[in-house]
């Protein structure tokens, strides 16, 4: 059974960010909470460990990696940004806007499962961006099977998802609102999902979609 530790009333504490980002290097599977609800964080740089996430989801279909970081500097390091101004990056460092990016030949993903795309994202949680500075940047899943949803309270998580990775950090009910998306993979930058952020606020963001 995973490691339970609450974070719903405080801060993280260090022993327990050092325990989670090691067990993170260590290719173990661990469920965060994200902006909108439960997710599974690994290594993105251990192919074991991408390949535990996928067989805990049940998961055999090619899709678009998703990665967390603690902030847009360590995004940064990992991916080619598009020129954004500061209005614009804010509300990604707020866990309101998912970037869709073309890889880098560069980035630090050993998987050849993926397509080359990968969807960028910062969590709102100020306690898992203080985790991602520890342990780097984190390949991401759903806490559920493709198809389930995401759960928003870890009792919504099942069992077998629980059983399945090394560490749970429960912050009680996640109650944020699905990040909107931009997909950088044209030429044009197009909306993928409205979410936080509206349309109309979007190509206000970025006007060249």
């Amino acid at each position: 059974m995973a490691i339970a530790r609450s974070i719903a009333k405080k801060s993280i504490s260090s022993k327990t960010i050092i325990e989670v980002a090691a067990a993170i290097h260590a290719g173990r599977l661990v469920i965060l909470p994200a902006t909108s609800g439960y997710i599974i964080a690994c290594d993105p740089q251990n192919t074991s460990a991408i390949t535990d996430l996928n067989l805990l989801r049940e998961n055999s279909e090619e899709h678009i990696l998703s990665m967390i970081f603690s902030s847009i500097s360590q995004m940064d390091s990992e991916v080619t940004i598009p020129t954004l101004d500061q209005e614009t990056k804010n509300y990604i460092e707020t866990g309101q806007l998912t970037l869709v990016l073309p890889r880098d030949e560069s980035m630090r993903i050993n998987s050849i499962k993926y397509k080359e795309l990968v969807a960028v994202n910062v969590p709102a949680n100020p306690s898992i961006k203080k985790l991602l500075e520890s342990s780097g940047p984190c390949a991401v899943a759903a806490a559920a099977i493709p198809g389930q949803g995401l759960p928003v309270d870890v009792k919504d998580i099942s069992l077998k998802i629980k059983d399945g990775v090394e560490y749970i950090l429960d912050a009680g009910l996640v109650s944020g609102t699905v990040s909107s998306i931009v997909n950088y993979e044209k030429r044009k930058p197009i909306v993928s999902r409205i979410g936080a952020l509206s349309e109309e606020m979007i190509k206000k963001l970025i006007p060249e979609i």
